[in-house]
């Protein structure tokens, strides 16, 4: 069953473009990993440096193997040193309507 996985989180003051610039390179190979079907990042127009990733996996199996690769590369620790505060993940199924 697909996924949707929401990653959230607060940037310190002025990190928003360096944040920015990571997730563009990161995301070539996060949309070529096995599983991916898209990921975006938004940032919050009413709350500077809040951001989310919107997260598309083919199933939680699939996204669970990525983060494990992301955790071993140095890109979630790279991610938490930019944030403010722990950054939160949340992964709901997609309910075909």
């Amino acid at each position: 069953m697909a996924v949707y996985v929401l990653l959230e989180g607060n940037l310190k003051e002025g990190k928003v473009d360096s944040f920015s610039e990571l997730c563009r390179e990161a995301f070539k190979k996060t949309r070529a990993f096995d599983g991916c079907q898209n990921i975006e990042l938004t940032y919050n127009v009413e709350k500077p440096g809040n951001f989310v990733l919107n997260e598309l996996w083919d199933s939680k199996a699939h996204y669970e193997k990525y983060l494990a690769f992301r955790l071993g590369d140095g890109t979630v620790e790279t991610i938490r040193s930019l944030c403010a505060d722990e950054p939160s993940i949340r992964i709901f199924d997609v309910i075909e309507t």
